[in-house]
């Protein structure tokens, strides 16, 4: 009889990906920065994801989880608070046996999103081994996954990059530099959903740049880092959390400072100029503005008003 881990794998991961061993990964991490496996996820697996992450995407003055854009992105951090099927991937044995292995008996989770990438989008190259002071010194993984087919935009690596990057003490670097010194260096990944990447912090790599205007991208993204001193402030509901032990308190960094600014910044400001935010700011004006009418009329015509809300 399967146990509930064995369930969970089940319907977390496909057959193929479930024979991956995790010392194989974490040499990979190692020698290449980077691993990768085509369709590591089940279809249900990543339908549960995407739909527990747009069921509330954008909205004003909402109690509500919610989530925000950033001009040609958009992010979702609080996927701990929607998202058990998340929760248990980012919390599995193949995860914790990669960060053991591959980062010692310390790891913590420093910042996970479900986003989007729209056409118009540019990437800097650039390294994740930085808080939110500068470069840092800090040994740690990304893992993404594709919530839909890439066929561009993709992931892009800069393979051996982890090796030496570090040396440099910055984190971006100039698309004439890449070309010049590392265009025979750059891995695509161009995946169909349900992919997975895992790669070295200190490797160079983005999302290559896409013009068309009508491009979407949706992936999601976990940085675990070895320092567990601090992080980004993750916010989660209690009721995912099906299982809890000291390995997974210190993951999540319970008892921690989370002092890290939660990427990416936002504010009005950063909102993209479309039909959807067009759409709730009109939706607000005429409310406000019918219920400004309303107050201000006399009282028989509220009177008529709340009789024929009440038919």
């Amino acid at each position: 009889m399967n146990t509930s881990e064995d369930k969970t794998e089940n319907f977390l991961f496909t057959k193929e990906f479930q024979k991956i061993d995790p010392a194989m990964v974490a040499e990979e991490l190692k020698n290449k920065g980077f691993f990768s496996f085509s369709k590591a996820f089940t279809t249900k697996a990543i339908n549960a994801i995407e739909k527990d992450a747009t069921k509330s995407k954008l909205n004003l003055n909402d109690n509500r989880i919610c989530g925000v854009y950033a001009e040609t992105q958009y992010h979702l951090t609080k996927l701990l608070c929607v998202s058990k099927t998340f929760f248990d991937f980012v919390t599995s044995n193949f995860v914790f046996d990669v960060c053991r292995k591959h980062l010692g008996d310390e790891f913590r989770l420093k910042a996970l999103r479900y986003y989007e990438t729209y056409g118009g989008h540019h990437m800097q190259w650039h390294t994740d081994n930085k808080t939110d002071r500068g470069f840092s010194h800090i040994p740690g993984i990304i893992i993404i996954f594709y919530i839909s087919d890439v066929k561009e935009g993709q992931f892009q690596y800069i393979e051996g990059s982890h090796l030496w990057s570090g040396e440099k003490a910055y984190s971006n670097y100039s698309e004439e530099f890449i070309n010049k010194e590392y265009k025979d260096k750059v891995r695509d990944f161009k995946l169909p959903s349900g992919s997975m990447v895992i790669y070295n912090t200190y490797g160079i790599h983005r999302a290559e740049p896409v013009s068309n205007k009508s491009f979407v991208r949706k992936s999601v993204f976990a940085q675990i880092d070895a320092q567990i001193e601090d992080g980004e402030p993750i916010i989660l509901d209690s009721k995912i959390i099906t299982k809890m032990n000291s390995d997974v308190a210190m993951f999540l960094g319970f008892g921690k400072p989370s002092n890290y600014v939660a990427y990416p910044p936002t504010s009005i400001n950063t909102l993209p100029l479309n039909k959807n935010v067009l759409g709730i700011f009109l939706k607000y004006v005429v409310i406000r503005f019918m219920r400004k009418i309303y107050d201000l009329s006399p009282g028989f015509v509220k009177s008529v008003v709340k009789k024929s809300f009440r038919k």
